[in-house]
C-alpha cells in the first residue's frame, strides 16, 4: 500500500519541524533529505506526494532538481520555500513548475496548510513555532 508522503529537501530541519505536527496528525510519511540527488529515488516509492524544496544553498543544483521533479513526476506537488524576497528568482521557480512558492513576506507557518491542501486533508492543525 502506498502512503501519502511529504518529502522535504533542505540543509537543516527547520521546515520539517514546521511540518511535523501536521504530517503526524494526518498519518502521512515525512521524509527529510539533505542531498538533492536522493530525492529522485524517493519520489516513485510513495503514493500521493508533496515535494518541499528550500532554496539557498546551491541554486543551480536546486533549480535543476526542481525541473527534474516537475518533469519526471508531474503528479507530485512541488512547493518551494525561498528565504530571499527576489522577484526574478520567484518567477523562475514558477516557470520551472512549482505549484506553490512561499517567499517573504509570507511566513513559513503557512506551509502545513499548503501541504495539507495538496494532499487533500480537510483541515490542517496549526503549526507550532520551532
Amino acid at each position: 500500500m502506498r502512503h501519502r508522503q511529504v518529502l522535504v529537501c533542505e540543509s537543516d530541519d527547520r521546515l520539517a519541524q514546521v511540518l511535523r505536527p501536521c504530517v503526524q496528525a494526518q498519518g502521512w510519511r515525512l521524509r527529510e533529505v539533505r542531498h538533492p540527488r536522493v530525492c529522485l529515488g524517493l519520489l516513485p516509492q510513495g503514493g500521493e506526494s508533496v515535494f518541499v524544496l528550500r532554496l539557498g544553498r546551491d541554486l543551480q543544483r536546486e533549480m535543476t532538481l526542481l525541473e527534474q521533479v516537475t518533469w519526471l513526476f508531474p503528479e507530485t506537488a512541488t512547493v518551494v520555500v525561498c528565504d530571499a524576497d527576489n522577484a526574478a528568482l520567484v518567477q523562475l521557480v514558477w516557470d520551472l513548475g512549482a505549484r506553490f512558492v512561499l517567499h517573504p513576506p509570507q511566513v513559513r507557518e503557512l506551509l502545513p496548510e499548503v501541504v495539507a491542501g495538496f494532499l487533500g486533508a480537510e483541515t490542517a492543525p496549526a503549526a507550532e513555532a520551532p
